[in-house]
Formats: structure tokens, sequence, C-alpha cells
């Protein structure tokens, strides 16, 4: 009795192990991805809605940069060397709509559980963010995939695009068996 009790638990530790390292797309994704995070102040409905001022700009002001970018990296170089710049176009945000808060811009690899995102989901893991951090940062935030341009372009096939055919095979799919117990796990591992 005690041999099959150490079998199973040798088997569920190893099937948590292998379920916890990233498969060869899994790890091609958060090098081939930029995130944008934009976190509020806090959580009242004028932070939120200002949060979402600044991302629309952002966005608008930024997002065509990335266009021409023709791999995460230089994505990642376009954003660098336009910091100060996104810095000054979100406190210009914030001031238009009467407040006076600070913002932080950082653009670092961060942690992120796994997110859904309309039709696909991205797996747990360390991406590079461009993050802004209005004030506090003590809200809510809002993401989203500045690279590939998925923040504004998600039509139909151009959901994927700079994605591996592996890539899109991994976070797409109409279907998908999910373990909360092993993506819990594989949480606390990446």
């Amino acid at each position: 009795m005690k041999k099959i009790v150490v079998s199973a638990i040798v088997a569920l530790l190893c099937t948590l192990v292998i379920a916890v390292i990233p498969t060869e797309a899994e790890g091609e994704i958060y090098s081939d991805t930029v995130r944008l995070d934009v976190i509020a102040n806090s959580d009242s409905e004028g932070d939120q809605s200002l949060k979402l001022a600044v991302r629309d700009r952002i966005l608008a002001e930024f997002s065509g940069a990335l266009s021409s970018c023709g791999s995460a990296e230089e994505a990642e170089a376009a954003l660098r060397s336009r910091l100060s710049d996104i810095q000054k176009c979100a406190g210009e945000v914030i001031r238009e709509h009467g407040y006076e808060y600070p913002v932080a811009v950082t653009l670092s690899e961060e942690k992120y559980g796994r997110r859904d995102y309309g039709d696909f989901s991205l797996p747990a893991g360390r991406y590079m963010s461009l993050r802004i951090m209005i004030g506090e940062a003590t809200g809510k935030n809002w993401w989203c995939v500045m690279f590939p341009p998925l923040c504004t372009t998600l039509a139909e096939g151009e959901a994927t695009d700079g994605y591996t055919d592996e890539e899109v095979r991994l976070i797409g799919g109409k279907y998908r068996i999910k373990f909360k117990l092993l993506e819990l796990a594989a949480e606390c591992f990446s």
C-alpha cells in the first residue's frame, strides 16, 4: 500500500513539473510579445475613466510607431526611445482631465497570469511590458498586446499576425482543456 501511495505522489509531482515548464511555443510567445499595461490611481469612477483616456491617447499616438516593427526587439527599441514622450503624453492627458497625478512609465519584464483576450489566451509568464502607472497606481489596470499590434487590430486573421503557426495554435483554438490546479501551479512557478 505504501508503494502505491509513494508512486501516486511521484506521478502527481512529475505531472505538476511538466505542466509548469513552458513549451517551446510558450517561450517564444513571451519573447515575441510586448504588452501595454495602464494602471489607474484608484478604483474610483473618475480614476478609471482617466485610465481609459490615457490608454486611448497612448494607443493613438504611439501604436503607429510599432506598425513597421518586424520583431518584439524592434518594438521594444522603438518604445524605449520614446519613453519620455509617452510619459509626457500621459501627463498631458491627466492634466487635461483636471488631475495633478504624477505618472511613471517603464518598459520592463513583468509577470502576468494567464489572460483571455477575445478568441485566444496568453499563457502565464514573464512578458516585456510598457507600464503606465498613474498616481498611486493602486486601481484596476487595463492591458493589451501592443506588439504584435493586438490593441488596435482585432479583425479576423489580423489578431495573430506576428506570431508563428505554433504560437497561434497555442494561444488560439476554439476548444481548450483546462486544469485549474495545474494553471495555478504554473503561475506560481513562472
